[in-house]
């Protein structure tokens, strides 16, 4: 018989996928109300957004901690009031907390994306229905603002085709050697939007660097950082050589406060969050290259990004500051007791 029932028990990637949101949504509501509290009395047509964008975190964590406490799971700590400094001053301008708002959009469009195909229960498809048109909604939003406002950087044009080409050549893979051809349309977009990531996440770094309080949480976001500088180097180097242009600096968005509006804890698991994205955005680019060169720099890209990772995570867990996800029963240690 197949069982269509909503009380059906919830599968392992569905909890898990729900605990992983209320991570997100409890941190995307510290952030964005602190940003909001700080944006200029002129941009209220940002301040809408952020409105919308906050008012959508809390219903996403009303309806899962509604889901939690009726499936009879434990609700996620995730963050708190404690995790915000509303009063701080302002870290960041009006336009990169827009930007900011957009890129965030876009990852959690592309969690929405993945979680409504692997899970199963009606109802737990409809949430993440939901979500999508949420998403979908807010990534207008900030879009069609940032346009307006001139400072979103468009990807780069292509020519017309003259007509239907196919590779004549294995020199078609090469990038070390000889006559190197120019990206194609997949290579520019993954290397653009890798780049546009990358810019962002080192904007909000310097802002962290600045305010941590812990010497040993400056250290590792400050190495984080010189790998971001790296990497849009590098980035920004592969489309000016074939004369592209490379998405824009937020680096000056940044103030000079020195007073944190963060905890370590929320700003450490953001940069976490941020490198662990990049990794699966890399391996994306990587699978869509067909470039001997940028292979290689992918790959280098990932592993850097994977031995940043252990760091980070050593310090989370020094901390007790990483928070255990749902995981299966241990019965090997249960038939040892």
């Amino acid at each position: 018989m197949m069982d269509t029932s909503h009380n059906t028990k919830l599968t392992g990637p569905e909890i898990t996928g729900l605990w992983t949101q209320y991570q997100s949504d409890s941190l995307n509501l510290r952030v964005n109300t602190y940003m909001y509290n700080n944006l200029e009395a002129e941009s209220d047509d940002i301040k809408e957004i952020f409105k919308d964008a906050i008012a959508t975190s809390e219903k996403n964590l009303s309806q899962i901690e509604s889901i939690f406490k009726k499936e009879g799971y434990t609700v996620p700590q995730g963050f708190t009031s404690h995790d915000v400094y509303l009063e701080a001053p302002k870290l960041y301008s009006d336009g990169f907390c827009l930007k900011y708002l957009h890129e965030m959009t876009i990852h959690g469009l592309s969690a929405y994306s993945v979680a409504i195909t692997i899970v199963t229960r009606k109802d737990m498809r409809l949430f993440y229905e939901d979500k999508i048109r949420d998403g979908i909604s807010l990534y207008n939003k900030t879009i069609e603002l940032l346009l307006s406002k001139g400072i979103y950087h468009r990807p780069p044009y292509l020519p017309n085709a003259t007509g239907i080409d196919f590779v004549k050549s294995n020199n078609f893979f090469s990038g070390f050697f000889g006559d190197k051809r120019t990206l194609n349309g997949s290579e520019i977009t993954n290397v653009f939007f890798n780049l546009k990531k990358s810019i962002v996440t080192k904007a909000l770094l310097i802002g962290f660097c600045q305010v941590a309080k812990s010497k040993e949480v400056r250290e590792i976001l400050k190495k984080g950082l010189d790998i971001k500088s790296k990497h849009i180097k590098l980035f920004s180097d592969i489309l000016t050589d074939d004369n592209l242009p490379a998405p824009q600096s937020w680096d000056s968005d940044v103030t000079d406060s020195t007073t944190p509006p963060f905890s370590d804890k929320l700003m450490m698991y953001l940069t976490g969050f941020l490198f662990n994205t990049a990794i699966s955005y890399y391996g994306a680019g990587l699978g869509a290259t067909m470039r001997s060169d940028l292979i290689v720099q992918y790959e280098r890209f990932i592993l850097e990004d994977l031995k940043y990772a252990k760091d980070w995570s050593d310090i989370m867990i020094k901390n007790l500051w990483m928070e255990q996800p749902p995981k299966a029963i241990d019965r090997k240690r249960l038939g040892e007791e």
